[in-house]
């Protein structure tokens, strides 16, 4: 009898063990489904400049790229209607050229007015960066752009095929 009641205790326990197991993925994923995927500790727009720096300097810019997303939101929001727009006046049937160049007209003046933003950033971040950290985040963006024209590459190939 003592090993049918260990064998009970021992089951008993996998069971209460693989049910805690399962409540917390499932709350995990139900976190998530409501709230979102966690924050990074920097946004996504400049966040890359940092990425590689030393954890102190991270420190240092972090509460001005927080404050510099805040101050493009509103810009980059635009820039999303503005494509919606562009994308909207494009698919009319029939095609309108006037709310198409229109639409088209908005959409540079948005993105300009948010590349002007983020350059202005990039030089204040830049300007605080010693020569070996400017240096990183140069060859983050040579390796970004050779990322770009490889995928660009790859994907004017697949469609010349026939």
């Amino acid at each position: 009898m003592t090993t049918q009641t260990n064998n009970r205790k021992l089951l008993l326990i996998a069971l209460i063990s693989s049910l805690a197991i399962n409540l917390l993925f499932i709350g995990a994923i139900v976190g998530r489904v409501l709230n979102g995927p966690p924050a990074g500790p920097f946004p996504n727009h400049l966040g890359w400049i940092v990425r590689d720096l030393d954890p102190a300097v991270r420190q240092t810019l972090a509460p001005e790229l927080q404050a510099h997303a805040q101050k493009v939101r509103p810009v980059r929001q635009e820039m999303r209607l503005a494509q919606r727009a562009f994308h909207q006046a494009l698919l009319a049937d029939p095609l309108d050229d006037v709310a198409l160049a229109a639409a088209l007209n908005d959409l540079e003046q948005t993105s300009s007015t948010y590349q002007a933003l983020m350059h202005s950033e990039m030089l204040n971040i830049f300007r605080k960066l010693n020569p070996d950290e400017r240096a990183r985040a140069a060859k983050f963006l040579r390796h970004q752009d050779r990322r770009r024209k490889s995928k660009h590459d790859n994907s004017t190939a697949t469609q010349a095929k026939p």
